[in-house]
């Protein structure tokens, strides 16, 4: 008989290292994995943004990480190297969003480096079972390791059939130019590809407070009480997915990755343990709205138009994504935007209105046109970046994201990044 893959739940009700540093510890332990932590160890995070006014809730935690790198050391029969590696997803600096979240204290402390992706020396690695991806370029840190891990937030998602665990997490291991690419209809695929090249040891995944019901960035955090121990990124994500009473084979990338025989999906396959019940979680969450809908369904004075098929990793998702940007950390504008007629995809059908957007290179109307006045935001898709910033040069509208200090981050920061990259050779 097979051996089942092993996925643990323990109860942590705040966010306090040292419990977290004991149930981490106890679960490396329940593993087997005691001593496997030595060499060169790397932990990619969660740190897709991190904000104290507009994303206090988008990232794994410092308290978690100490935690996190104590019980390594404590299992560990050496001194093992840490490093903590990571990309961001918004077009700012790692480094900076680094800074925000308060690793680079937590780096003092505990005396482990910190590794922008994008700054570090790369290696360029041929896939073999690729389908979007024929090879990936990231940080040696990600594939010259001894012992990798994954410590995810767990976190609802709209742009992948709502939720973002561990398998989602190996996004961040691509550089901008390969993250974006044909991350459209294509985006689950480009998930289950990077797969061969950021396959963690072990996962532990703060899921104290959880990240749920909008934008991946600016979402609200709900308290759920529990964090998440794995060694197969498959099964520890289709048991997260439970927790959020969503079933795994209708989230396409864990499909996807379970058909090229990356792990299970079934609960009958995984030995699903710990002092807190599956049952008890989806309790807690039953009443949780993750977010992920239609974007024509969304009420708001925008009248969005979408044609098919539905791009949910595209232009469909990201304009979704930037909508909800609005309503989770703007409430007053989400209920007094400009009427503008949004189109997305290619629409079959006459369009009349007095201000008129199209989002995305490849999006048009396949019918007569009648608008006062018609912009057009392009991209495959439109990074967030560039809808926050197009949104307001065209519309007059200020997303949450659009702050003095991010665009300090975005442009000045990000522009001395690339000199320092440069002169270093790391481009």
């Amino acid at each position: 008989m097979k051996k089942k893959e092993t996925v643990i739940l323990r109860q942590v009700e705040e966010y306090d290292p040292v419990l977290i540093r004991k149930i981490l510890r106890e679960g490396i332990e329940e593993l087997g994995m005691q001593g496997r932590a030595r060499g060169r160890v790397t932990i990619k995070p969660n740190v897709v943004m991190a904000h104290h006014k507009i994303a206090p809730s988008a990232y794994t935690r410092p308290e978690f990480l100490e935690g996190l790198i104590r019980a390594l050391r404590d299992t560990s029969d050496t001194a093992p190297d840490i490093t903590i590696s990571e990309k961001t997803g918004n077009g700012l600096p790692t480094s900076r969003i680094f800074r925000r979240a308060g690793y680079y204290r937590l780096a003092r402390a505990l005396k482990v480096s910190l590794q922008p992706i994008e700054e570090a020396k790369k290696k360029t690695i041929e896939l073999k079972k690729g389908r979007i991806h024929q090879k990936i370029t990231t940080a040696r840190e990600i594939t010259d390791n001894d012992f990798l891990v994954y410590a995810p937030k767990l976190k609802s998602n709209i742009l992948c059939q709502g939720m973002t665990g561990a398998v989602k997490l190996n996004i961040g291991i691509l550089l901008d130019r390969e993250r974006m690419w044909n991350h459209n209809f294509n985006l689950d695929e480009k998930i289950a590809d990077v797969l061969e090249v950021g396959w963690p040891a072990l996962i532990t995944t703060d899921a104290i407070e959880i990240s749920c019901g909008g934008n991946q960035f600016t979402q609200h955090g709900r308290h759920l009480g529990v964090v998440i121990i794995a060694a197969n990124p498959l099964a520890h994500d289709a048991v997260c997915a439970h927790i959020l009473n969503l079933e795994p084979k209708n989230i396409n990338h864990l499909r996807l990755a379970h058909e090229r025989g990356y792990g299970p999906l079934d609960l009958e396959d995984i030995n699903v343990k710990g002092d807190i019940s599956l049952e008890e979680l989806q309790r807690r969450t039953k009443d949780f709205d993750l977010g992920y809908k239609h974007v024509g369904e969304v009420e708001c004075n925008f009248n969005v138009l979408s044609g098919k098929p539905y791009c949910t990793g595209g232009c469909q998702g990201v304009l979704l994504d930037w909508l909800y940007m609005i309503k989770d950390r703007k409430p007053s504008l989400w209920n007094k935007l400009p009427a503008w007629t949004v189109v997305a995809g290619k629409y079959n059908g006459d369009v009349e209105a007095d201000r008129l957007m199209l989002i995305g290179t490849c999006t048009e109307i396949r019918g007569k046109v009648k608008a006062g006045k018609k912009r057009k935001i392009r991209g495959c898709p439109p990074s967030h970046k560039d809808l926050v910033l197009w949104f307001f040069l065209k519309t007059g509208i200020l997303n949450p994201l659009f702050r003095i200090d991010l665009i300090f981050d975005a442009y000045v920061c990000l522009f001395w990044n690339w000199c320092k990259r440069l002169v270093r050779g790391r481009l």
